[in-house]
């Protein structure tokens, strides 16, 4: 796989790992849609406003990678390696990069990572999304999501997604205040074929 760089104000969506469990910090809807399918809220904070957006294939593009041989370049600002990044480009000209990882020195998989930031470590998921809205566009989070399901190809496209997560951009004194508000969001690939987008 090829080197994965992108800036530090990108945000990413999902991780999990075999030993995480606990509730879903978003509760996931049922049943499954009949397309793939991204919604995401932002609560108001001091700084930002609240807003919202829906992503569905009538209306965006949809694509998911699961990563197995990336490695980050230590010469390269910004460089990481999710273990899966996924990418919704709207009609609308915008896009939602979301990507997770593992806790370092686990194996990424289905269940529940209520410790996630930007970077992962040995007790925290890595986790990052940015849709190009006011509380989504920070490089420094506090986060937690679930993956739900995750099937994909040999070569690691993603064939079928269903995540939820919430993610705090941080930024007060204590971080805890979230000045710039509270994002929760659902991520549903519906029979993918197609790598990042």
């Amino acid at each position: 796989m090829s080197r994965l760089t992108l800036p530090s104000l990108t945000c990413a969506v999902l991780l999990a790992v075999t030993s995480g469990c606990g509730k879903s910090p978003t509760q996931p809807s049922t049943p499954a849609p009949a397309t793939s399918t991204l919604t995401f809220q932002v609560a108001a904070g001091t700084v930002h406003g609240a807003d919202s957006g829906t992503y569905t294939t009538a209306n965006a593009t949809f694509g998911g990678v699961v990563r197995t041989t990336c490695v980050p370049d230590p010469n390269i600002a910004g460089s990481v390696c999710p273990d899966l990044i996924a990418g919704v480009r709207g009609n609308d000209g915008r896009q939602c990069i979301l990507w997770a990882m593992a806790p370092t020195g686990r194996s990424f998989g289905v269940g529940s990572y209520p410790r996630a930031a930007f970077s992962p470590k040995a007790d925290t998921a890595g986790f990052f999304i940015n849709c190009a809205r006011g509380g989504t566009t920070c490089g420094d989070n506090s986060s937690s999501f679930t993956v739900h399901e995750l099937k994909s190809t040999a070569a690691g496209i993603v064939t079928r997604l269903h995540l939820t997560f919430e993610q705090t951009c941080l930024g007060g004194t204590p971080p805890s205040t979230a000045p710039f508000g509270k994002g929760t969001g659902e991520l549903w690939i519906i029979d993918g074929t197609t790598g990042f987008p």
